[in-house]
């Protein structure tokens, strides 16, 4: 909801979000001294390389200055139940390192959930407890900055303000990822929403620090709740476009594209194929696919082409989708508002495989697994190491779990220093029934490879949908897009039945609550798209516990 939007009764926050809007209006104006002062791949690596040796010290003068000065900072009070004084925390990182250190706060109950980090639940330690909101994690200097929000894939949109100094350290390892895919003189096109969304705008902001013109700007419009405020992100972003225009290398025009008109995108690519040049889209890893798609019922070859593919992971069922094609794939993962996790490696071993940037933030495995019966999981655990990022991280949680392991690969991003890689990252996110929860493990593997295989389709076909039905009770709903054709339906939910009651005594056991109960039923409609047009394989409706 944008500020103009803003509930009669919520003055606190809209005088909050009015502080933003003039923190916008003096990112527009501090532009120009941004995109002139370019940053070059070589100024990249040196960047990353000294950041990545401060990295100890940049910690520990974060976490004085936001929470141990910071009285009302919630980390302040978990830090003060664990018995931990800034004296304590300094001598084990000065032993032990960063993340030792962050993993032994994290066993003495130092970190957030997604849920906590969100305001959804409160903190819970023991006999202690307490509520949290978004706000309390903010950067606390006024900087120029631009205010958008998440895209609420899962949960309500996240609204976030990000300075312009955080875009410039996120354009060092943008520039070092790019040279190692040999992305940098390739013709860019973006394929992404306009405010309130973030990611098109910063992505556009960090190619052109970088001296990169972006081509072609393929836009989505994401839904608004009122005409006022559609109007008023209309007029940012074409605000922050003339910006571009006048200070940068080249700012396309967002032209609104349609998830049904994506032969636009296609004629682009092969336009500037026959004139010789490569092609590099930014896009979510669904759009990457539609395109694709679109490109194979056209007849038309995307050889040349690689997608940028963010939002959600890259699996390889949509990589196979892509390549079938001619194109090509790599991969970023960010989350909540511009916090970048990783950069796709140039020499990989998995299909999303990614340098973690180690220069912008730590990242650990939760030392307490979840578990229903089943493989233990490790929430991934971050912490950021620059004071101007949207919002200040210490142990939170993502709801994501991944591999971490360290290795040499070769690439640009292992040569500058980003040694750790991140890998098969997924979503924990559970789905409630009968009064019992179940965390499933990959449905991306069972819904866009092992059922399309069976029964036809392929990723973004099949989506689970944790939904109420008239008479109020919870239905898991296989929702199945029209184009898969004529499905049997009834061995199609036996399928879906035995894939769930595997792994554990608790998913079998839960499984059958579900089948006794009615639980199950197979939709035909378009599965649900965030604003980006990602499609995940579980779908529970924005505010729904």
């Amino acid at each position: 909801m944008s500020f103009l939007a803003r509930p009669r009764e919520n003055y606190s926050q809209f005088g909050s979000d009015l502080k933003k809007v003039k923190g916008t209006l003096a990112f527009i104006t501090s532009l120009r001294e941004f995109l002139r002062d370019r940053i070059t791949v070589e100024q990249a690596q040196e960047e990353i390389k000294r950041a990545l040796d401060s990295r100890e010290e940049r910690f520990l003068e974060l976490v004085h200055t936001q929470v141990y000065e910071l009285p009302t900072s919630p980390y302040l009070r978990l830090l003060k139940l664990a018995g931990c004084e800034f004296s304590d925390l300094r001598a084990h990182v000065h032993s032990h390192g960063i993340e030792k250190t962050l993993e032994r706060l994290a066993e003495e109950g130092v970190y957030l959930t997604s849920d906590e980090f969100k305001g959804k639940k409160e903190v819970r330690r023991g006999n202690c407890s307490f509520p949290v909101t978004p706000k309390d994690f903010e950067c606390r200097d006024s900087l120029p900055g631009l205010l958008a929000q998440s895209s609420g894939t899962t949960n309500l949109p996240l609204r976030s303000f990000t300075p312009l100094d955080w875009l410039a350290v996120r354009t060092f390892s943008t520039g070092v990822f790019l040279s190692a895919h040999n992305l940098l003189t390739s013709c860019h096109a973006m394929y992404d929403a306009i405010l309130p969304g973030g990611g098109g705008i910063n992505n556009l902001l960090i190619y052109a620090k970088l001296g990169i013109r972006t081509d072609r700007w393929f836009a989505r419009k994401i839904p608004v709740n009122s005409r006022l405020e559609g109007m008023y992100h209309y007029l940012m972003t074409y605000l922050l476009v003339a910006s571009g225009k006048w200070y940068g290398p080249g700012f396309p025009e967002p032209k609104f594209v349609g998830v049904n008109d994506l032969r636009r995108i296609v004629h682009w690519a092969t336009k500037k194929k026959r004139a010789g040049k490569t092609c590099c889209i930014t896009t979510a890893a669904s759009n990457a696919v539609r395109i694709a798609r679109a490109a194979g019922k056209m007849g038309v070859s995307l050889d040349g082409t690689k997608f940028v593919a963010s939002g959600e992971p890259l699996t390889e069922s949509k990589r196979e989708v892509i390549e079938r094609v001619g194109g090509s794939a790599t991969t970023r993962y960010a989350y909540g508002g511009g916090l970048n996790v990783g950069h796709g490696c140039a020499n990989p071993f998995y299909t999303d495989e990614m340098h973690v940037n180690q220069h912008m933030l730590a990242v650990i495995p939760h030392p307490r697994p979840l578990s229903n019966g089943g493989p233990a999981i490790y929430p991934l655990l971050a912490t950021t190491l620059y004071p101007f990022a949207p919002r200040v991280h210490l142990n939170v949680e993502n709801g994501d779990y991944a591999t971490l392991e360290e290795r040499e690969c070769g690439c640009a991003l292992e040569r500058v220093g980003l040694t750790l890689h991140v890998h098969h990252i997924r979503s924990y996110e559970k789905f409630a029934s009968e009064g019992m929860n179940y965390f499933y493990g990959d449905l991306f593997e069972l819904l866009e490879k092992d059922i399309p295989s069976e029964f036809g389709g392929g990723p973004g076909d099949y989506q689970l949908v944790e939904e109420e039905d008239g008479n109020g009770q919870t239905r898991l709903s296989l929702v199945v897009h029209p184009r898969v054709g004529e499905l049997d339906e009834a061995r199609v939910l036996v399928r879906l039945r035995e894939a769930l009651s595997k792994g554990s005594r608790g998913n079998r056991s839960m499984t059958r609550v579900w089948e006794n109960a009615g639980t199950f039923r197979i939709k035909r409609q378009v599965p649900y798209a965030s604003g980006r047009g990602k499609i995940l394989p579980l779908h529970i409706p924005v505010g729904k516990a």
